[in-house]
C-alpha cells in the first residue's frame, strides 16, 4: 500500500536545497540534526536532539529537531510523530515544523501499512498541504505532496489529478524537480518518441550543479534504459556518455548496454570498475548491480571464477534479489558437473 522509500525521498532532497523555512542566518537545531542524519550519525543525532528539547523545553525547533533524529533511528515512529505535534503546537505558522509533522505522519503510515496506514497518511498529507500554504515554495514539501499523491491509493488521498497538479507547480519552480515529476506521471505509458522528448530535455540539466541530486539523470538514464528499440537504445546512451564522459552513471550505462549485446566487453569491464570504485550518487544504479553486470562481462569472456566472484559479492549485497543467487548456484553446479 504504501512504498517506506517514498515517504523519505524528499528528506533527501531537501538536505542538497538551499531552503531555509525561517529566513534565519544562524544554524538551527534542526540543521545539526540533518547534518548529523547526512553523515549516518543517527546516534548522535538522537542525543544532540534530546539534549536540545532538555535544555530549551519550549522550543518548537528543539521539538522538531528531535522529530527529525526518530524517523531517521526508525525505531518508534510514533515518538517522531509526537515530537513533531509538539513542535508545531508550539509554533503553527512555521512551513518547515508541518513538513517534518508531515514526512513523520508519512513514514508511520508506511510503516503500518494495510487499514492502520489510513490515519497518518491522511494527517500527513493535511500537514504537507498546510506547510505549502505558509510556503508556497517550499519544495521538499511539495515534491513529498507529489509522491504521496501517486503512492497513496484514493481513499488516503491519493489522486493523479492532483499529482498532475503538483507536477505544474514544481516545474514553475524547479525545471529539474517537474521534469522528474512529470516524467514519473508518464513513464508507464511512453513510446520511444516520447522517450527522446524526454531524454532531450533531461539531457542539458544532468550532471549540472544544479542537478547534485541526480533527477535529471534519473530521467536520462531511465528513458535511454527503457527505449524499445535497440538501435534508439545505442543511440541515447551514446549520446549520454559522449555528454559526459566522465560521470559514472553514464560510464554504467554504456557498460550495461554492451553487456547485455556481449560486446566490446573488455571497455564494459573498465567503465564498470571505474563506477564501482567512484562515489556512489543518489538515484544511481546499486553497487549490486553493477557487480552482478561485470560478473556477466566475466562470464561472456570465459573467465568463470571471477564472474563468480562478482555474482556473490552482488548476492552479498543484495541478499533478497534472486538473480544473482541464481547465477552464483548455476556456475557452483556447472563447476561440481
Amino acid at each position: 500500500m504504501f512504498d517506506k522509500f517514498l515517504w523519505r525521498a524528499a528528506l533527501g532532497v531537501f538536505l542538497s536545497l538551499l531552503h531555509v523555512s525561517s529566513g534565519a542566518a544562524q544554524t538551527t537545531a534542526i540543521d545539526s540534526v540533518r547534518a548529523l542524519v547526512g553523515a549516518e550519525e543517527i546516534d548522535a543525532a538522537l542525543a544532540f536532539a534530546g539534549a536540545a528539547v532538555a535544555a530549551r523545553p519550549k522550543s518548537a525547533d528543539a521539538h522538531c529537531a528531535q522529530a527529525v533524529a526518530l524517523q531517521r533511528a526508525a525505531t518508534d515512529l510514533e515518538a517522531a510523530v509526537d515530537a513533531a505535534k509538539r513542535c508545531v503546537d508550539i509554533d503553527d505558522d512555521v512551513a518547515e515544523y508541518h513538513f517534518i509533522l508531515g514526512e513523520a505522519l508519512m513514514e508511520l503510515a508506511g510503516a503500518k501499512g494495510g487499514l492502520g496506514a489510513l490515519g497518518p497518511a491522511r494527517a500527513g498529507k493535511a500537514a504537507v498541504e498546510r506547510a505549502i500554504a505558509l510556503d508556497p515554495g517550499h519544495l521538499a514539501a511539495r515534491l513529498q505532496l507529489f509522491y504521496f499523491l501517486v503512492q497513496a491509493p484514493g481513499i488516503a488521498g491519493g489522486s493523479e489529478r492532483e499529482a498532475k497538479r503538483q507536477a505544474e507547480e514544481l516545474s514553475r519552480l524547479d525545471p529539474i524537480l517537474g521534469l522528474n515529476a512529470r516524467y514519473l506521471l508518464a513513464a508507464d505509458d511512453l513510446d520511444d518518441e516520447e522517450r527522446v522528448e524526454f531524454f532531450d530535455q533531461a539531457l542539458p540539466l544532468a550532471a549540472t550543479a544544479a542537478d547534485s541530486q541526480g533527477f535529471a539523470m534519473w530521467v536520462a538514464t531511465s528513458t535511454a534504459a527503457s527505449a524499445e528499440a535497440d538501435v534508439l537504445a545505442e543511440r541515447l546512451v551514446t549520446r549520454l556518455y559522449e555528454a559526459n564522459p566522465e560521470d559514472p552513471r553514464a560510464k554504467y550505462y554504456r557498460a550495461r548496454l554492451w553487456a547485455l549485446q556481449g560486446r566490446n566487453l573488455e571497455e564494459a569491464e573498465r567503465l564498470l570498475i571505474d563506477y564501482l570504485a567512484a562515489e556512489w550518487r543518489p538515484r544511481s544504479p546499486s553497487p549490486a548491480g553493477a557487480h552482478w553486470r561485470l560478473g556477466l562481462v566475466y562470464e561472456k569472456q570465459g573467465r568463470v571464477a571471477e564472474a563468480l566472484e562478482q555474482y556473490r559479492t552482488a548476492a552479498e549485497l543484495l541478499p533478497d534479489w534472486e538473480a544473482p543467487r541464481q547465477d552464483v548456484a548455476r556456475l557452483e553446479r556447472q563447476a561440481g558437473g
